[in-house]
């Protein structure tokens, strides 16, 4: 290769909380793994994060060592801005915009597509049989259709981080039942000073992630009611202050063996893991969440109602499906959580199991040589 670096647009919508973005799983990723360890003397990497307030002009600023673009408003500013940029590929975290796809003046600009919760319209219909505070729904048919449209002419590669998910993705962008999905699973840190055999965990059960109608986190609280001999740890926040979720949620607030955190990162969020025993899971929906890896990665184990790719149930207890609020199934959380809290040989031995998968597939070396030759063999067909 010539010295000339390879220059990503990466097309997101958010980069975890930076530049006013939400606390997203997408931006998690884009921020701490793919801006993080993706660019190098080789590759360079552009976060696109839609449009900005500006009709002609694009914002720029810089985080962790990137560059962070809100496109003109106007769809032929950006396409004159498109231009002048010039990548050679993008990459996108499933889809999320249009507004870079709509306006790439070019004709055979290539896109991976990171398969990563694709939502067709039978999972929204899943998700609205919660009641007690409703989803709002994003689905996009104009930009499924963009992403069809430039699959027809060949210009998409798709990777997937679950085996689970190809299905949903073939649906949502109609694609042929045969087409190449190659397996890009999601990376994490891992500490591999953590030792699963010395390390004194807690009957500590936590719950990871933001607290949304999707989540579903008033079932976390109604297991805690009736588990008082365990410790149960909220490790997340609602991010819009008018919510009816703090409604909800404050209903809870008074029960001795449950604590609310609020949103937690690096050393705090690892010692949580560290600590836990189980990792809940309450969510109507779910693709494979990276809470599961980084609780994997400690021996955490499983209990959901959600069971991507066999995890739950090879290092864990899936519950088996939960529809609606899910009040009427709380206990089978509380049976599943007792049967993995009482057998500690089983939940040891299943806890070095959790430790070996995610260190074989969820390494990080492993995710850099993979993205980058695949970004390679797109770019040079």
């Amino acid at each position: 290769m010539n010295s000339k670096k390879i220059r990503v647009g990466l097309i997101i919508d958010e980069f975890f909380g930076a530049n006013n973005t939400r606390f997203g799983g997408y931006g998690y990723l884009a921020r701490y793994y793919i801006a993080k360890y993706l660019p190098n003397d080789n590759f360079e990497f552009d976060i696109l994060l839609g449009k900005g307030k500006s009709h002609f002009f694009a914002e720029k600023h810089h985080t962790d060592g990137v560059d962070l673009y809100r496109l003109p408003r106007r769809n032929w500013f950006a396409k004159q801005w498109l231009k002048k940029q010039n990548y050679d590929i993008y990459f996108s975290i499933e889809s999320t915009y249009e507004h870079v796809l709509k306006n790439d003046p070019s004709e055979n600009k290539k896109l991976i597509l990171w398969i990563q919760d694709p939502r067709p319209q039978y999972e929204w219909d899943e998700i609205f049989t919660v009641k007690l505070f409703p989803e709002t729904s994003y689905y996009n048919q104009h930009l499924y259709d963009l992403v069809h449209n430039w699959y027809q002419q060949n210009r998409v590669r798709f990777v997937t981080q679950a085996y689970c998910l190809n299905e949903k993705a073939v649906d949502l962008y109609h694609l042929e039942k045969d087409v190449k999905i190659d397996y890009l699973p999601n990376p994490i840190d891992i500490d591999h000073s953590f030792d699963i055999q010395t390390f004194p965990k807690k009957n500590k059960v936590i719950f990871l992630g933001r607290i949304a109608s999707v989540k579903r986190g008033w079932i976390f609280c109604e297991i805690a009611k009736k588990m008082p001999d365990y410790e149960f740890f909220v490790l997340g926040k609602i991010f819009r202050e008018d919510d009816e979720n703090h409604k909800i949620m404050d209903n809870y607030k008074d029960i001795k063996n449950l604590y609310f955190t609020g949103h937690v990162e690096g050393e705090e969020k690892n010692k949580h893991l560290k600590e836990a025993k189980i990792l809940v899971n309450t969510s109507i929906h779910e693709a494979l969440p990276v809470s599961f890896l980084e609780a994997l990665a400690y021996g955490t184990l499983l209990v959901s109602n959600r069971n991507p790719d066999d995890l739950t149930s090879k290092f864990g207890i899936h519950v088996g499906d939960v529809l609606g609020d899910g009040f009427d199934k709380v206990d089978l959380f509380v049976d599943a959580i007792n049967q993995l809290m009482n057998d500690e040989e089983n939940r040891m031995l299943l806890a070095n199991k959790a430790i070996n998968y995610v260190k074989q597939y969820h390494n990080v070396p492993d995710f850099i040589e993979n993205t980058h030759r695949i970004i390679k063999e797109e770019i040079a067909k």
